[in-house]
């Protein structure tokens, strides 16, 4: 992956612990068409993981989320993720 934009490094400072979408609408102020084209590119390149989530609850690790709905989802930093965040300011 290239040079992380501005706002994936704001996503992947919110994702240092798993959080649910909502949380990343709501610190970041990015628009929900942000949120999920980011999104989709950090998953793409291992850089966040995707767990499902239920009433509050964190279910288990997903390979792949609906794009269409990435409000069902819960999201954390890669080790990959956090290393690109750090190394590329």
């Amino acid at each position: 992956m290239g040079k992380l934009t501005e706002s994936q490094k704001l996503i992947l400072q919110n994702l240092i612990f798993v959080e649910h979408y909502n949380h990343i609408r709501e610190e970041t102020g990015l628009t929900a068409g942000e949120i999920r084209d980011d999104l989709i590119s950090l998953q793409h390149h291992n850089m966040i993981e995707v767990f499902e989530g239920f009433g509050g609850n964190i279910g288990q690790k997903v390979r792949h989320f609906d794009n269409d709905h990435p409000e069902l989802f819960y999201y954390r930093a890669t080790k990959s993720g956090l290393d690109a965040m750090h190394h590329r300011y």
